[in-house]
């Protein structure tokens, strides 16, 4: 039987209802697919043919609105001949221009591919947080949504920008490409930090303070001696901060020493001085553990680049270890987290889905932010 020939019902009446219910899916797709066709293509039929097949257009819909569910044998017939009369008759005068159902799926599922594909390259990609050095602000494990459009356009599979709309800001979290080819586990792997300085400001580190332009970034003293969550190494405590960078607030925390004291500064009370090599565009900078890298002296960041750090200061391989991040390997901004798991990894943390991972201060600025309040 081709497409175009009528079906021999069934006589049980559960076949028959299914039959019915086949039919009434056919003639559906029938109908959709002959009103594409004729509006695409009717220009090209003669005038009679035209008016011919709307004319059976309109007695399919005409049938299939009088067929009712409970339809005996007869008006099934009738419903089944009159879909098989238009699908003749499209195969005779459009046949060239149908599509098979298989051809229709396939078009309709590339089309959905790569509009997915289009979304990713260009719009908003997932992005799962690999280790612990955005803590308290990101967990390990946490799902986002990272905003590519934000910083403009590039060609997918390379660091080229046809169209730009804006530069990352202090404060915004980046996802980017680890620049440079000196570590072969970080190399091509993306990362994400938080933009402490950007091109033509002065950036320093005194005992875990950090300073913009020759000022101290506001901050306030949240906990001495906390919990440092998901990266507790080694017995050690962190002291918590509240931070404001560029409008945007954030918690931020650093390793203390379980002794008496818990200052700032505790955290390399045992360790030699660092060498500073001074932050560039290149390979590692200041090859220490984390605790050595809570100073480092002026540095003027230069055009093209920005000046990177983690949360979880003495647990971030950020730039004061690989050195600058050139804008060029920037991919998008930190939007919506919108799956978060517990300390278990296994259950799923209501509290903190679908939240919008910037904080921003009152007007933008952190001038106005008291931290005190």
């Amino acid at each position: 039987m081709n497409q175009s020939q009528s079906h021999t019902l069934p006589a049980d009446p559960k076949a028959l209802r299914r039959a019915l219910r086949e039919l009434r899916e056919r003639c559906e797709y029938l109908e959709s697919t002959g009103e594409n066709l004729l509006r695409k293509r009717g220009k090209l039929l003669p005038p009679e043919v035209l008016r011919l097949l709307r004319d059976q257009l309109s007695a399919l819909r005409v049938t299939r609105a009088q067929t009712p569910g409970d339809a005996n044998t007869e008006q099934i017939t009738v419903f089944d001949k009159t879909v098989a009369q238009f699908d003749e008759a499209l195969s005779i005068h459009l046949g060239q221009f149908r599509k098979s159902p298989t051809r229709e799926l396939v078009e309709a599922i590339a089309i959905a591919l790569l509009l997915t594909l289009g979304i990713r390259a260009f719009v908003f990609e997932a992005f799962k947080i690999p280790t612990g050095s955005m803590i308290q602000t990101l967990q390990i494990h946490d799902h986002l949504f990272v905003n590519k459009f934000l910083y403009g356009l590039k060609i997918p599979f390379t660091r080229l920008k046809y169209m730009t709309w804006r530069e990352p800001k202090p404060g915004e979290i980046i996802v980017f490409e680890y620049p440079y080819d000196d570590d072969a586990d970080s190399a091509g792997k993306d990362l994400i930090k938080r933009v402490v300085a950007v091109a033509g400001q002065k950036v320093r580190m005194v005992d875990n303070v950090i300073f913009i332009d020759g000022k101290p970034i506001k901050r306030k003293v949240l906990q001495q001696a906390a919990d440092c969550g998901q990266a507790s190494l080694g017995g050690y405590k962190c002291k918590v901060t509240r931070e404001c960078i560029g409008g945007q607030l954030y918690i931020a925390q650093h390793h203390v020493s379980p002794a008496l004291g818990l200052l700032d500064g505790d955290n390399n009370s045992d360790w030699p001085p660092a060498m500073w090599s001074g932050l560039r565009y290149g390979p590692h900078t200041m090859g220490y553990s984390p605790p050595e890298n809570n100073h480092f002296p002026d540095y003027l960041v230069p055009a093209g680049h920005m000046l990177v750090m983690g949360d979880n200061r003495d647990n971030s391989k950020d730039g004061r270890f690989f050195g600058l991040v050139p804008l060029d390997t920037v991919k998008g901004k930190a939007g919506v987290r919108w799956w978060a798991f517990v300390d278990d990894w296994y259950r799923p943390e209501l509290t903190r889905m679908f939240e919008v991972i910037h904080q921003e201060a009152p007007d933008l600025d952190c001038a106005n932010w008291n931290p005190d309040l």
